[in-house]
């Protein structure tokens, strides 16, 4: 009876620790690998939004015109600007 009872208690309690290990690797952004992921990720992107705005200061301070297509790719270069800083914002604010 007492073995029966230790085994009931030893199957009880890994059952116990599955179900409470597979609960929290299913909410969103609990696991040290996913808040990793999601800084490397935002690392990546606030790195390109970096350079970003070195190539647009380097567009700026290249004398001459170059026919209206330094103007062109300046203004490219904010609207990338802009779609990286909502990246950034988005991600900031997302659960995962």
């Amino acid at each position: 009876m007492k073995n029966q009872i230790s085994r009931l208690l030893i199957v009880g309690g890994f059952l116990l620790c599955f179900v409470a290990g597979a609960a929290f690797h299913s909410i969103p952004g609990l696991t040290v690998a996913a808040a990793q992921e999601k800084r490397d990720a935002m690392a990546d992107v606030a790195r390109a939004r970096d350079l970003l705005k070195e190539a647009r200061n380097l567009l700026a301070s290249a004398p001459g015109e170059f026919g209206g297509h330094r103007d062109k790719a300046i203004k490219k270069v904010d609207e990338a600007l802009g779609e990286a800083n909502e990246a950034l914002a988005t991600r900031a604010h997302e659960n995962h």
